[in-house]
């Protein structure tokens, strides 16, 4: 399983990327995939093939409502040796915290 980190900034429509974004959420959540918008980027479960179809499936969105130029930063945390998810990194920090 693997986790990757999402993100896409539209340039060349102005400073607000807010209707870009809420168009790949809606594709994400069409392709019913497990993901968690954060302020910065978007955060996407699956195995690392999945991952990449899912990025092939996004990529053209904010081309397709107007985006001149897009610029996009993908970081992909693939783990072999045992299953992740969203969460389980800060959960795992939080729990250090409580000591």
């Amino acid at each position: 399983m693997a986790l990757m980190q999402i993100t896409m900034i539209p340039l060349g429509r102005g400073v607000g990327v807010g209707e870009y974004i809420a168009e790949i959420q809606r594709k994400l959540m069409v392709e019913n995939v497990t993901f968690k918008l954060t302020d910065m980027a978007t955060l996407i479960e699956g195995e690392a093939k999945d991952l990449f179809t899912i990025v092939e499936a996004i990529y053209e969105i904010p081309f397709d409502n107007g985006a001149v130029r897009v610029v996009t930063n993908i970081s992909i945390d693939d783990r072999r040796d045992k299953q992740v998810h969203i969460g389980d990194k800060t959960r795992s920090v939080e729990k250090r915290l409580l000591k």
